[in-house]
């Protein structure tokens, strides 16, 4: 049976915000799947946990996520995905987000 080449490893497509979409730093955990997150509009955020997201993905401060403001509740919003080191380094080198503007979020 032949080797599988495993030289290239596969490249994910890289989740960029679309309308209405925000990229935001985890500041603080309140727990009950609520985390605070300071957007780069400017703004700082009460955002929610997914059910989807719950035991799968594991969040902590400091990481870098990509949320969805509420409509009826601007202050408040929903994670859609985090970003990963890689997919960080991807989104700073398409020029999506700066990477001064992250690591200001984060200090």
């Amino acid at each position: 049976m032949p080797k599988k080449d495993r030289s290239e490893a596969p490249t994910r497509e890289v989740m960029k915000p679309e309308e209405g979409e925000v990229i935001c730093v985890v500041k603080k955990m309140l727990g009950a799947e609520h985390i605070i997150v300071a957007c780069v509009d400017g703004k700082q955020r009460v955002a929610r946990i997914p059910g989807r997201m719950r035991k799968k993905v594991w969040i902590k401060e400091g990481d870098v996520v990509l949320t969805a403001p509420w409509d009826f509740q601007s202050d408040k919003c929903d994670i859609i995905h985090k970003y990963m080191h890689d997919e960080i380094r991807k989104l700073t080198e398409e020029n999506i987000v700066s990477r001064d503007i992250i690591d200001q979020l984060r200090g």
